[in-house]
Formats: structure tokens, C-alpha cells, sequence
């Protein structure tokens, strides 16, 4: 993915044209909108979004060498201090989840507890929390560097579980071992489930409402990399009475299983349309457009909903309750052919910084309104208007729009831009991760001393509404999922 937006980046330098606001999927990467016209009648959405991949990748490198290099104290504070003053001076917010007093304070607490002799992964895992407590979904620093012989060891946890209701519940096994899903996981090696979530939880980052949930989902690879570091024998207790040992997996093995489990599971498809009774039901399953190219989501939606119009339904459901996002323009696409409404996009803040300005100057870019400001100001970004094309496959008739626990990114953006714009009814059940309002456009820095690469948003974007209490997408309508066929789905709405 990370190569893919390189060269994007250096197709769209060369042509030198068009520019326009990124959004953000998942936690790691972006896609942009291709509407450009509507961005070209403001110097405003000029907006720079070539990010530091070019320099920067996160991953975890080999580095034979430098892994076993030991630093001395003043040398690793120097590094603390350098990230202090990039947070400080260029994250667009970094006060959401803790004080500035209580950063302050765990600064303080880090360059006490650090030594001379310490190396690269000593200093990682004491400057981690200042990342994590960054709450920003797009915030990260990249792994502490390995060396081959632990890089061809390093066996992984091939489970995976889902936090629900408090509770540890596995879904997917690539053991080879008999294990019922559903069944809840109580210990893993005497370690309680309580003590490893909550060990597990403190290395994510993002919504710390949320690392919970993560870093259950994660524990395939947490647990040997960065909490408890089991590497090998995982002894497991369920609430059922079943005890296993589970046998950890080479990253060869595991994506062996993992891809001969998936393609026994041949029922999901990214787009399927279906008429139920007197309801035309649409699945959209991602807006992903590396399978589907955007020109053929064009085909495809028309194709759709000409069909749509054929069968004279009365009424649309459009589900995106497992849509985890892509491109966001197809979102757009999609409203296009159900409101025929003119709506708000995303507005958002904007923060000035130095560090900033020579980033975008470094990349031969320059915004004079921004340039204009004082470090620190915030620029207002205004929100976009979108008015609909005339389209004559357009739908008329009641549409709602099917929201569920893996809702995410541009999909759960979609799904916003409807809910404020009033352009829809909303239904389902509140997303499990991500935000309606959260940060974005990100800048990198590397550790002069310890050279750790570190990222984090200099822009905030928020709904449409502009509200920013109670940050989750809530439906219209709250419909509980679990097990509902869609034919109890429509039941519901008659």
C-alpha cells in the first residue's frame, strides 16, 4: 500500500494539477477524493497532502548492528526532547486525552527512568506512551529494529478474538487445533485475560476508548512483539473448561492458513444487489479501488441502480454495516444516486507550524494564507458544498443507510454525510472503532540519536454538523444486528 501511494505521489508531482482534501483509511494510510473541479474554485482546498512516505515507512526493520548499538543518557534525553518540541510545536491537538500539565509530567517521568547503555528498543518502550496518549488514529512511531536471527524466529499467535461486552471472544482459528468459536478466552499462560488486555492495551494507539478493543483484536501479533512476548507455547483457558496448548506460527505458516481459511468463505463480494419484497437491498461490503477501478464503480453503480429503477422498488436499503472504507469519493458516487439534496462536506482546523512550512517548502509548495499566520494559529477549513448532477438512474423513493460494528473509515464517513445532512435515515448499530471527527494530513520526524520514526496529524476534520461532543456515528435508527437476516432487517422497517 505504502509503495502504491508513493506513486501516486510521484504521478501526481509530475503532472503538477490538480490538488485535493486526503482522507483517511484506517490507521496507517489514505486515499483521496478525484472530484477536482469542486476543489479548484477555492485556493483554500489547494491542500498539501503529500506526506512523508518518502522518507519514512513503518515497519520493522533488520538492522544486525545498529540493534545491539547502546546509547548514553543525554544522548536518548535529546531524542525525548526533540519529540516533546515536534508535538508541541506541529500536532494539531495534543491535549485531548491528557493535560498539557500531565504530558509535561510524563516527559519528566520518562527522562528520569532512562540510562546509560540503554539501546534502540530499551528507549522505544519508554517513548511509546507518549504516542499512545496522543489519541490520534493516525499518530505512530515505527517499530524498534530486529536482527535477522530474531526476524526468522518470531513465531505469531494464530487465533483471533473480538472484545465484546467485556469479554475475550475467539472467531477465527488458524491452529489446526479443535477450538469452538464464540467460546470466551479466560488466561493465556496463567496470565489472566484482564492482566494481558490491559498490558496489551497500554502499545496501541488511537482513541484510547478503543485500545481495549484493539488490542484484543491484535493479540495474534501483540502478544509476541510488544507485551508478554510469548514467542513459542500459548497455554489457553476458556470459559467452556477447555485447556489447549496452541503451537505459535512463522509469518509464512500463519498467512498459509490464514489464505486457505479465507477462500473457503466464497460468499462475500465487495457489491451485491438483491430485491427482497418491495425493498431493493444494496450490499457494499468496502470502497475499495484497487479491485474495483473508480471508472468501473461508476459502471457499477449505474448498472445497479438502473436495475433498481427496473425492479420499481419502494424502498433502498444500502448496507455498509462490514464496509471498513477506501476511497471516499465513491461514497459521493453512491449519494449522488439517492439525493438529489445539495450537502455539507467535511470542514475542519488547520495548525501552523514551522515544521510544517518546511515540509511543504521542501516539496516545492507554498500556501500563502497559511504562510501568513503565526506558529501555533489554527486555519478554519471550510466545508465544501456538493451540489448532485442530474442523473437518471437516480433512486426517489425512502432510502436507509445500513450502519453496523465495522462500519469504518470512508464508510462511516459516508454514513456521517448522510446522518447530518439529513439526505437519508440512517440505521444499525454504532460502529466499534474510529470517529466521526478525528485527525488527519500527517507530518514525520526520525530521532536524531535513536533514529525512530515518528508521525502524527497537523489537520482535525469534523462532520458536517460541526458537532464535536459524543464523537460516534449514532444511527437514526437503533437496530441490534446480531444474527438478523435481512429479511428480519426489512420486517423491522415495515
Amino acid at each position: 500500500c505504502l509503495l502504491k501511494v508513493q506513486e501516486f505521489i510521484v504521478t501526481l508531482v509530475l503532472k503538477n494539477r490538480h490538488f485535493c482534501k486526503p482522507h483517511y483509511v484506517g490507521r496507517d494510510f489514505w486515499r483521496t477524493k478525484t472530484r477536482t473541479k469542486r476543489y479548484m474554485k477555492s485556493n483554500i482546498k489547494l491542500l498539501i497532502f503529500i506526506i512523508f512516505i518518502s522518507n519514512i515507512t513503518f515497519g520493522q526493520k533488520v538492522c544486525n548492528e545498529f540493534y545491539n548499538k547502546k546509547f548514553s543518557k543525554s544522548e536518548l534525553v535529546a531524542d525525548i526532547e526533540f519529540i516533546k518540541e515536534k508535538i508541541l510545536n506541529a500536532h494539531i491537538n495534543p491535549f485531548t486525552e491528557i493535560s498539557k500539565e500531565e504530558f509535561e509530567k510524563n516527559i519528566i517521568q520518562i527522562e528520569n527512568s532512562l540510562k546509560d547503555g540503554m539501546t534502540q528498543k530499551d528507549f522505544y518502550f519508554l517513548a511509546k506512551p507518549i504516542f499512545v496518549k496522543l489519541n490520534d488514529e493516525h499518530s505512530g512511531l515505527n517499530d524498534f529494529c530486529i536482527t535477522d536471527s530474531i526476524k526468522n524466529n518470531l513465531k505469531f499467535f494464530p487465533l483471533r478474538f473480538k472484545y465484546e461486552n467485556q469479554k475475550v471472544i475467539l472467531t477465527e482459528n488458524y491452529s489446526g487445533e479443535s477450538i469452538n468459536n464464540g467460546d470466551e478466552l479466560l488466561s493465556i499462560n496463567e496470565f489472566s485475560i484482564e492482566n494481558i488486555i490491559e498490558g496489551c492495551s497500554n502499545q496501541v494507539f488511537g482513541i484510547y476508548k478503543e485500545q481495549k478493543t484493539i488490542a484484543v483484536e491484535k493479540l495474534w501479533l501483540y502478544l509476541s512483539k510488544f507485551c508478554f512476548f510469548i514467542t513459542d507455547d500459548f497455554n489457553l483457558k476458556f470459559k467452556s473448561g477447555k485447556t489447549i496448548l496452541i503451537k505459535g506460527q512463522n509469518w509464512e505458516e500463519l498467512n498459509k492458513n490464514v489464505q486457505q481459511t479465507k477462500k473457503k468463505d466464497t460468499n462475500i463480494s465487495i457489491l451485491k444487489y438483491e430485491k427482497i419484497k418491495d425493498f431493493g437491498y444494496l450490499t457494499i461490503n468496502s470502497f475499495n479501488d484497487k479491485q474495483i477501478k473508480y471508472d468501473k464503480w461508476e459502471l457499477k453503480i449505474d448498472s445497479i441502480f438502473s436495475k433498481i429503477k427496473n425492479d420499481k422498488v419502494q424502498k433502498l436499503i444500502i448496507d455498509v454495516s462490514n464496509n471498513g472504507g477506501g476511497n471516499s469519493a465513491i461514497g459521493n458516487l453512491i449519494i449522488d444516486y439517492f439525493s438529489n439534496k445539495s450537502y455539507k462536506d467535511y470542514g475542519g482546523k488547520w495548525k501552523k507550524s514551522k515544521e510544517y512550512s518546511d515540509f511543504m517548502k521542501k516539496n516545492n509548495f507554498e500556501y500563502a494564507p497559511y504562510e501568513k499566520l503565526q506558529n501555533g494559529e489554527l486555519m478554519p477549513l471550510v466545508s465544501d458544498e456538493n451540489k448532485p448532477s442530474k442523473n437518471k438512474n437516480r433512486f426517489n423513493g425512502k432510502t436507509y443507510i445500513l450502519v453496523g460494528e465495522n462500519t469504518f473509515s470512508s464508510a462511516m464517513m459516508f454514513a456521517i454525510m448522510v446522518l447530518d445532512n439529513n439526505l437519508a435515515t440512517v440505521i444499525g448499530e454504532t460502529p466499534s472503532k474510529g470517529h466521526p471527527n478525528h485527525f488527519g494530513e500527517l507530518i514525520g520526524f526520525t530521532t536524531p540519536n535513536t533514529e525512530l520514526n515518528f508521525r502524527f496529524g497537523v489537520k482535525e476534520w469534523i462532520r458536517p454538523s460541526g458537532k464535536t461532543e459524543n464523537n460516534k456515528l449514532i444511527p437514526n435508527i437503533i437496530i441490534d444486528l446480531h444474527n438478523k437476516t435481512k429479511e428480519e432487517i426489512i420486517e423491522l422497517l415495515k
